[in-house]
């Protein structure tokens, strides 16, 4: 399984930002996720998803935990 957005990964592996891709609908939500450390290079890891829907997703990025809307985790390209 190829995972290329954060929104598709699953739960527990680490996964490395790619960048993150502007939202045309909200385009400063890249500069927001930039600003809480999603940076290329960066590990990340879906540690849960809200039920029901999968949505929030909780994310840990670095040292610090995010819980991030499926839009928002869809702008995070990851490796």
């Amino acid at each position: 399984m190829t995972v290329e957005r954060l929104d598709q990964a699953p739960l527990g592996r680490v996964f490395t930002v790619r960048h993150v891709e502007a939202d045309p609908q909200v385009p400063e939500r890249a500069r927001q996720l930039e600003e809480i450390g999603f940076f290329p290079g960066e590990q990340v890891t879906v540690m849960t998803r809200g039920f029901p829907g999968g949505d929030p997703l909780v994310v840990r990025i670095g040292q610090s935990t995010f819980a991030l809307r499926g839009a928002e985790a869809a702008c995070v390209r990851v490796a």
